[in-house]
C-alpha cells in the first residue's frame, strides 16, 4: 500500500490541498495570518532544500504537505471573498444567459458592470439571478447583451424548511449573492455591448447550435433530451423526462460530463489514433485531442461538469503520450489538484465528488470485476463489458448518491447497457447533424433515425421506471455515510492487498454501521412531531409519530403545485410511510389523531387551526395554535400556549402584541417534538 501510495504524489497533494479548503469552509483566519505561515514554510523548504541529506526527506515531505493545507486554507476565503453590493440607483448589467421561460416569468443570469448615484460611476462584479416580467421583448435578450434599470436586488433566503436543499448556498457557491424581479416597465436594453468573455461566447455559439436543432424535424421532448446530451443544454426538460431518467439510473446521461467528453475522446481515437504511430505523429495528435475536447466544452457552453472532464482527459492524453510510463491515478491526482486550485469550491459539488469516484470505480474496480467470467464472444462481452463499468461507477458512487439525493435506482443496469451503447451513437450523430444542418436530405435522414433512437430509449426507461422497487429510498446521516465510506475504502485496500488486517477494518466499520443503523430505527420508531411548513399560500402542518404521519393543508393540493414538495424531503430522510392527507376542514378518528373542524387531538397535543378560541369548551386548552382568528386570543395568561401564523397579514395588522408567536415567513418552519 506505501508502494502504491508512492506513485501518486499528485494524491498526496491533492488531499493536502482539500483538508486546508475544508478548513478555511470552517474556520475564519486572518488571512495576512495565513500569508506569514506559508513565507515562513516556504523558507523554511528552501533552507532545507539547500542542505539537502536523505535523512531530511520526512521533514521536507511534511512542509510540503503543510504548505498545501495551508495553501488550502488560503484560497478558500479568497474566491469566496464577496462583492461590494450596491443598492438605490442605476444599475447596468449584461446578460450571461438567455432567459429561459418560466409560468410567469423569465429566468436569466446577470452580470452587474456599473452602479451610477449621485453622479458617480462606480465599476462593479457581481453575478444575479433575475426574473424578467412577462413581455416579448425578454425573448430578444442575448448573453453579452447589456440593460439599464433601477430595482436594487434582494439577498437570497432559504424558507427553512426541514430538510430542504440549500439554495442559498448552492448558490453562494457559485458566487451568486442576491436576486431581482424586473416587471415589463423597470428596464431598457443598452445599445453597446459587453467586453470580450470566453463564457459569453461559448453561451452564444451553442445558442446558434441550439437554433440549428429546433429547425429540424424532431419531436420537443426529442429535442430537449438531444440537446441536453449533446450540447449539455437541460434548461428545456420538463419535469417527468426528468423524473423517469432518474428512477431508471440514467440522470448521469443528461448532464454532459466525463462519460461524454469519453465518446468524444473515443470519437477522436477512432479517426486519428493512426497518427499515434509516429513520434511526430504523437505530438500532434495530443496536441489535436486537447483542442477537440476543450473545443468540445466550450461549445457545451463551460459548464463546470464538463470542463472538469476534459481537465481529466487533458491530464490523461498528455500522460499516456509521454515516453515514460504514467500513473493514471497520478495524472487524476494531478487534474484534481489543478480544479481545486482555480476553484476550491469544487471540492463541495457532488458533480466533481461523483465524477472522481465514479472515474477511480471504473480504473480500479472494473478490470477486476471483469476478470470474473472470461468471455469469447465480442458482442457478449461488450455487454459484459458495458455492466462491469456500470456496476463498478455504482459501487464507488454509491454512498454519495444515496447521501445527496435519498434513492437507489434499482434497475440501473438494465439502463445503462441500453443508454450508453445508444449515447455512443446520439453524440456523434447529433454532432454530425450540426455539421451538416444545411444539406436537407442528409439531415432529414440523421434527424429522423435520431428522433426514433430518442422516443425508443425513452420508452423503454419509462418501462424501466415503472417496474416494482424501481426506486429504493435510502437516507443516510453524515455519521452513517463516514462509515459507509470507511467500509468501502477497507474492501478495496483488501481488494489491491488481501490482508487480514483489511478484512477485520471491514468487518468492523459495517458492524459499527449496523449498530449506527439499529439506533436510527429505535428513533425513527419513538419519534413524535408536529411541523408547520414555511408556505404562505397554502399553510401545511405535518403531523408525525414514528412512521405514521398526516398532512394537513388549508387547500387541496394541485398539479404540479410546489407545496407538494416541501414534505417530500421530511418523509424520505425520517423514512416515513406514505402520508394520510387531510384538509383543516375534514373529519379522521383513528389510533392517532382525531380531528374535526380545525380542532386535533394528536399523541396527547390540542391543536386549533383557523380557530376562534373563545367559541371552543372551556375545559380544552390547547398546546399549539395555528392562526388565531382574533389577535385577542394571544394573552399573556396563556403563557403555556405556543401561537404559529402562517399568514403574513396577520402580523402586520398587529405589531404590538402581548405574546411572543412564531412566524414562518420570517423565522423559518415551526417544529415540536416531544
Amino acid at each position: 500500500m506505501e508502494n502504491t501510495v508512492q506513485k501518486i504524489p499528485f494524491l498526496r497533494l491533492s488531499i493536502a490541498l482539500a483538508i486546508g479548503i475544508i478548513s478555511g469552509s470552517y474556520f475564519e483566519i486572518p488571512i495576512l495570518f495565513i500569508l506569514s505561515i506559508l513565507i515562513l514554510i516556504l523558507v523554511f523548504l528552501i533552507l532545507v532544500n539547500r542542505n539537502y541529506k536523505y535523512k531530511n526527506i520526512l521533514i521536507f515531505g511534511l512542509g510540503i504537505h503543510l504548505l498545501f493545507i495551508f495553501l488550502g486554507v488560503l484560497i478558500f476565503p479568497l474566491h469566496n471573498k464577496k462583492p461590494q453590493f450596491f443598492e438605490k440607483g442605476i444599475f447596468m448589467a449584461t446578460i450571461l444567459e438567455a432567459p429561459q421561460e418560466k409560468e410567469n416569468s423569465y429566468k436569466s443570469v446577470l452580470k452587474l458592470i456599473a452602479f451610477h448615484k449621485n453622479d458617480t460611476v462606480l465599476k462593479t462584479n457581481e453575478k444575479l439571478i433575475v426574473y424578467f416580467g412577462k413581455q416579448e421583448t425578454v425573448k430578444s435578450l442575448k448573453p453579452g447583451d447589456n440593460i439599464v434599470f433601477n430595482q436594487s436586488p434582494q439577498t437570497i433566503k432559504n424558507n427553512r424548511n426541514p430538510y430542504e436543499f440549500d439554495y442559498k448556498k448552492y448558490l453562494e457557491r457559485k458566487k451568486i449573492y442576491r436576486q431581482l424581479y424586473l416587471p415589463s416597465n423597470a428596464w431598457i436594453k443598452s445599445n453597446g455591448r459587453s467586453s470580450f468573455s470566453l463564457v459569453i461566447q461559448a453561451e452564444l455559439l451553442r445558442e446558434k447550435l441550439l437554433d440549428i436543432y429546433r429547425k429540424q424535424k424532431l419531436g420537443e421532448n426529442e429535442r430537449e433530451i438531444l440537446s441536453a446530451l449533446t450540447l449539455g443544454y437541460k434548461r428545456g426538460l420538463d419535469p417527468e423526462t426528468k423524473q423517469v431518467f432518474s428512477a431508471a439510473g440514467a440522470m448521469h446521461v443528461l448532464a454532459v460530463s466525463g462519460l461524454h467528453v469519453g465518446i468524444v475522446f473515443w470519437v477522436i481515437l477512432a479517426l486519428f489514433g493512426f497518427l499515434k504511430r509516429q513520434k511526430t505523429g504523437r505530438v500532434f495528435f495530443v496536441f489535436l485531442s486537447i483542442f477537440c475536447l476543450w473545443f468540445y466544452a466550450f461549445i457545451t457552453g463551460l459548464s463546470p461538469s464538463v470542463a472538469r472532464a476534459a481537465t481529466m482527459f487533458t491530464f490523461f492524453v498528455v500522460g499516456d503520450n509521454l515516453k515514460r510510463q504514467t500513473n493514471i491515478y497520478n495524472s487524476l491526482a494531478a487534474s484534481a489538484l489543478i480544479l481545486l486550485l482555480v476553484n476550491p469550491n469544487n471540492l463541495f459539488e457532488p458533480g466533481f465528488q461523483l465524477s472522481y469516484s465514479a472515474v477511480f470505480g471504473i480504473v480500479f474496480l472494473q478490470p477486476k470485476l471483469s476478470k470474473l467470467i472470461t468471455i469469447k464472444n465480442k458482442i457478449i462481452k461488450y455487454f459484459w463489458t458495458l455492466l462491469t463499468i456500470s456496476v463498478a461507477a455504482q459501487i464507488t458512487t454509491f454512498p454519495i448518491t444515496t447521501y445527496y439525493f435519498d434513492q437507489f435506482p434499482t434497475y440501473f443496469w438494465i439502463a445503462n447497457l441500453v443508454i450508453i451503447p445508444a449515447v455512443k451513437i446520439l453524440i456523434p450523430l447529433g454532432i454530425t447533424l450540426l455539421v451538416f444542418s444545411k444539406i436537407t436530405i442528409f439531415s432529414t435522414v440523421v434527424s429522423y433515425i435520431i428522433n426514433n433512437l430518442i422516443s425508443g430509449i425513452y420508452l423503454l426507461l419509462k418501462q424501466i421506471e415503472s417496474l416494482p422497487f424501481a426506486v429504493q429510498e435510502i437516507s443516510i446521516k453524515p455519521a452513517g455515510l463516514i462509515l459507509i465510506l470507511a467500509a468501502l475504502f477497507s474492501i478495496l485496500l483488501f481488494l489491491n492487498s488481501p490482508r487480514a488486517t483489511y478484512l477485520k477494518s471491514t468487518l468492523s466499520f459495517l458492524l459499527l454501521l449496523s449498530v449506527f443503523a439499529f439506533k436510527e430505527r429505535f428513533i425513527i420508531l419513538k419519534q413524535k412531531e408536529i411541523i408547520v411548513y414555511n408556505n404562505t399560500e397554502n399553510t401545511i402542518i405535518h403531523l408525525i409519530s414514528g412512521k405514521k404521519n398526516y398532512i394537513i393543508s388549508e387547500f387541496d393540493f394541485q398539479e404540479n403545485d410546489y407545496a407538494k414538495n416541501l414534505f417530500k424531503d421530511t418523509k424520505s430522510k425520517l423514512q416515513l410511510n406514505p402520508p394520510i392527507f387531510l384538509t383543516q376542514t375534514d373529519t379522521l378518528k383513528d389510533d392517532y389523531l382525531m380531528a374535526k373542524n380545525g380542532i386535533l387531538f394528536f399523541e396527547g397535543k390540542t391543536i386549533f387551526i383557523n380557530t376562534n378560541q373563545t367559541n371552543t369548551p372551556e375545559n380544552m386548552s390547547p398546546d399549539l395554535i395555528i392562526n388565531p382568528k382574533r389577535a385577542q386570543n394571544i394573552e399573556k395568561s396563556n403563557s403555556n400556549k405556543t401561537y404559529v401564523v402562517t399568514n403574513k397579514k396577520f402580523i402586520q395588522r398587529n405589531i404590538k402584541l402581548a405574546q411572543p408567536i412564531h412566524q414562518v415567513s420570517k423565522q423559518g418552519a415551526f417544529r415540536m417534538r416531544w
